[in-house]
This record gives C-alpha cells, sequence and structure tokens, in this order.
C-alpha cells in the first residue's frame, strides 16, 4: 500500500474492512501460483523462471513508532512447470493490513535486485533501498539507499521523510529507473552515476504518487500513477516521456499500480481498484487510441503485471492481507 503518513490511520481503518471481506472471485482467469504472501511486481530471468517479490505480513516486532514489523518478506523463483522455490527469504514485512516489504525484483544472469520500501523506523538497515544480491550465495553485492536522498533533498516539497520505492525498470542506457511513491519521483541509479532524480511531482498539486514505469520498445517511458487519498476514481493517468519531454498524457484510469508494455507496443494497466471505504474489485485495461479498454475485471486487489517468454501475461492479485495471494494468468482473445 502507497499512502502519506497522515493517512495512514485511515488507510488502517480502510485495509480492516478489506481483511474482513470474502475473496472475489477473478473472472476468467487460470490461477498459477497461489498461497503466496502479499505478492507484487514481478520480471522473468533468461531461463523463463518468474521471480515475484513478496512483501509478506508483519510480526511481532515494534519499531520506534510502535509499527508491527516481521521478516516474512522474499523473494519466491516460480519455474516454468509452476513449482515454486523461496530464493530471497527474511526480508523485512512491515506494518499489518498494508504491507510494504519487498516491492520489486528484477534477475539477471549473475544477480537479483530487490526494491525494498519504506518503514517508520529510519534506524532498521535494511529498507528503503535498492539491493543487488548473488544469484548463487545470497549475499550483498550493492546496496543503494534510497532514503538520504528525500531527506536532505525533499523532491517534491512535502515535509513528509518519505522515501517508498515501488516499481523499477532497466532504461534503455541500462540504468534502473525507480518509481519513488514516497517522495512523488523518479530515480535513476547505475554504477557510474550513483542515484539522482530524474523527474518529481510536487505534492501541493494533484498529488498524482507514482508507482510504476515501464520502457516501451522504442525507448519511450511510461509512468503510471495511483494519487493521494481517496483515490478518486478516474483520477489517476500514464505519461509517455520520450527523449526527456512529456509528450502523452492518458486521463481517466484509477489507482494504477503496474505498467506493462509488450514487445508490440501494446500498453497494459493495472488498476488496484476504486476505493470506497476499502477497495472494489479492480481490473487489468489497456489503452487502444487513446481509449480504455477493460481486459480482465473483477480482480481481488490486482497490482503486478508482466509478460512471460513465450507472451503469456501474468497478474499478482489478493496483495494485501494474509498468505493467500495469487499469480493469475490473463486471457488472451
Amino acid at each position: 500500500m502507497l499512502v502519506r503518513r497522515g493517512f495512514a490511520l485511515t488507510i488502517m481503518l480502510a485495509m480492516m474492512v478489506i481483511l474482513a471481506l470474502p475473496v472475489i472471485a477473478q473472472d476468467n482467469a487460470e490461477v498459477f501460483v497461489d498461497g503466496l504472501a502479499n505478492p507484487r511486481n514481478m520480471s522473468f530471468d533468461s531461463a523463463g523462471n518468474l521471480y515475484v517479490a513478496e512483501a509478506g505480513v508483519a510480526g511481532p516486532q515494534l519499531t520506534s513508532a510502535e509499527d508491527g514489523y516481521g521478516a516474512s518478506a522474499s523473494i519466491t523463483r516460480i519455474a516454468p512447470d509452476g513449482s515454486t522455490d523461496v530464493v530471497v527469504k527474511g526480508l523485512i514485512s512491515y506494518r499489518d493490513g498494508n504491507p510494504l516489504g519487498a516491492h520489486d525484483v528484477i534477475a539477471t544472469d549473475e544477480s537479483i535486485w530487490v526494491l525494498l520500501g519504506e518503514t517508520s523506523d529510519f534506524s532498521i538497515p535494511f529498507t528503503h533501498a535498492l539491493v543487488e544480491l548473488d544469484k548463487d550465495t545470497g549475499r550483498v553485492k550493492t546496496f543503494v539507499d534510497l532514503l538520504s536522498l528525500e531527506l536532505s533533498e525533499d523532491p517534491d516539497g512535502n515535509p513528509n521523510e518519505q522515501s517508498n520505492a515501488v516499481d523499477m525498470a532497466i532504461a534503455p542506457d541500462g540504468s534502473i529507473t525507480i518509481a519513488n511513491a514516497g517522495c512523488n519521483c523518479l530515480m535513476s541509479w547505475s554504477a557510474d552515476a550513483g542515484l539522482s532524480v530524474l523527474a518529481v511531482w510536487p505534492f501541493d498539486t494533484d498529488n498524482p504518487v507514482p508507482t510504476s514505469v515501464a520502457y516501451a520498445p522504442n525507448g519511450d517511458l511510461y509512468v503510471g500513477f495511483l494519487t493521494g487519498f481517496p483515490f478518486p476514481q478516474g483520477g489517476s493517468r500514464i505519461e509517455r516521456w520520450s527523449n526527456g519531454e512529456l509528450v502523452e498524457t492518458i486521463p481517466g484510469l484509477t489507482a494504477v499500480t503496474s505498467l506493462l508494455v509488450t514487445d508490440d507496443g501494446t500498453l497494459y494497466a493495472v488498476e488496484l481498484g476504486v476505493f470506497n471505504q476499502g477497495w472494489e474489485p479492480g481490473r487489468v485495461v489497456t489503452i487502444q487510441d487513446g481509449q480504455i479498454v477493460p481486459v480482465l475485471e473483477n480482480l481481488t486487489q490486482p497490482y503486478g503485471i508482466v509478460q512471460g517468454p513465450d507472451g503469456t501475461i501474468f497478474v499478482s492479485t489478493n496483495t494485501f492481507g494474509a498468505a493467500d495471494g495469487q499469480i493469475i494468468i490473463l486471457p488472451m482473445n
């Protein structure tokens, strides 16, 4: 869940409503894997294995702000036959109801890159970060602090001291572009250039809250937005940037959490749902000639989307609450 600290109590109450609701059936969707602990974003490696970032569930320990946390966030690898293996375990799982933990993962031949979200206690070290782990040994190869830049520069002008990185993508030049919902900004990191702010949206405008990034085959960058509370229906948008310039805005979406641009240029977006005293069912849509076209509706808290080597598209659902998260296969007509 991606929130400003001032809205935390309201969101927590909303999540209590969600947890009391039955799981809604996913329309016309085949379940690939279930039993995951709040699955978020995903990626494939070159061997066709699907890696899933699981935010986990809160535990018995308390931060300095008395928020519960544990160590159940993880990275799960799913083989093409559907068998699973937890390849990174023991990551921090912060807060009940709307857990934050492992938010995204990119697997290369040598490394597993993990995006770790925020906590209210800055003294907990393995948070607010982009981390590279050795694929064979699991040891830390690179640790990129995503909090200190927010504390020193406050890119969006909001003195909330938040750096909640939730999505990442590899840019055409090999750098990593990061959607940071806490500072309303995109960050860019490379080993040569280090960490910098790529773009920012001041919170005192319409507070768009960037949550998702994806590159098109031609190098254009798409950015999806959640908005701040109360997440108005139709209040979100997708922006397309080309050569560092905003060239297109696609309005009328609701609570966008993830984007996918396929090899043929088709743009998919995941809408978490409509907020009405809790999250109502979400959906997956495409954008065709500037129009929003539903692909799969009636989804329980959908979040991430990714395309496999054979063209199959996968979506994570049931992404807030207990360990009943799923990866479903998007039906293709």
